[in-house]
């Protein structure tokens, strides 16, 4: 019997409820041994009998993550974050100044989004229940789609108003904005590392971040600047083989992870 959910609605306060069919299939497939539900979840026809929902896909991957199960965690997540990333517009690369460009580029924005938030909804899962994760229990698809709109809102109000921000071509050095947001960075509690329990802390956090913003922060504590007007200057645009935008959502988007699951368990020693 699949664990009852627990957000409630916001019209009359019931419990949110998993439609018939997905109770039943859950109810049917946690009867399987997890080696033998993991190798049905890389079906991908939905069309074939053995397809496994999203919506149980994500339920067995939030029971084991509290099981801290780490190699069927890892197998489970990997589908779903590919079930997401179809549901998301496709990013392609095309030559800088080609129209198309500028529009690829906002498609790997609200991918980047959705993953994030859906990422730090399970990293915040994993510590403790998260209820806004149930809604995609009940409606995979809705919920995606309604987290590809918000992120596409998003999106176009960051563009309309957000400046780039450069080296100097001629000095080689920061901007004035590139300085004051580095303080800002170096000051931040998160890259703190006097306390040696606090250093575990964080490095337990890093861990459970997605890849993509994994290796920005791996790289940002080696001190690999995000971009260079040096050629031979080691970055993390070359190492990531992305755009400089990109490598700063994803940075931005780890360290407010950070924060949020140092801050939770913060509270809860």
């Amino acid at each position: 019997m699949a664990e009852p959910l627990r957000k409630k609605k916001l019209e009359g306060g019931s419990i949110y409820q998993r439609p018939p069919n997905v109770e039943a299939s859950l109810d049917a497939l946690l009867l399987l041994p997890i080696d033998q539900f993991v190798q049905r979840c890389a079906i991908t026809s939905r069309g074939d009998p053995k397809y496994v929902p999203s919506e149980c896909l994500l339920h067995v991957l939030r029971q084991v993550a509290r099981l801290n199960n780490g190699d069927h965690f890892e197998a489970l997540f990997g589908f779903l974050r590919q079930r997401i990333l179809k549901a998301l517009p496709p990013v392609e690369r095309f030559a800088p100044g080609d129209r198309r460009a500028s529009e690829s580029a906002a498609a790997a924005d609200i991918r980047d989004a959705v993953l994030a938030q859906f990422d730090q909804m399970l990293c915040r899962d994993r510590l403790d229940y998260e209820e806004h994760l149930d809604f995609f229990e009940v409606r995979f698809d809705m919920a995606i789609a309604k987290a590809r709109s918000t992120a596409r809102r998003k999106v176009k109000r960051d563009a309309d108003r957000d400046a780039p921000l450069y080296l100097n071509d001629e000095s080689n050095e920061h901007t004035r904005e590139v300085e004051a947001a580095f303080v800002r960075l170096q000051s931040d509690p998160v890259y703190e590392f006097e306390e040696s329990d606090y250093r575990k802390r964080l490095l337990a956090a890093i861990d459970l971040l997605p890849d993509d913003q994994r290796r920005v922060i791996e790289l940002q504590l080696q001190d690999i600047p995000i971009d260079s007007c040096d050629p031979d200057t080691v970055t993390m645009v070359k190492v990531l083989g992305c755009a400089e935008k990109t490598v700063r959502n994803r940075r931005d988007r780890a360290h407010a992870t950070l924060r949020k699951l140092l801050s939770r368990e913060g509270e809860s020693r």
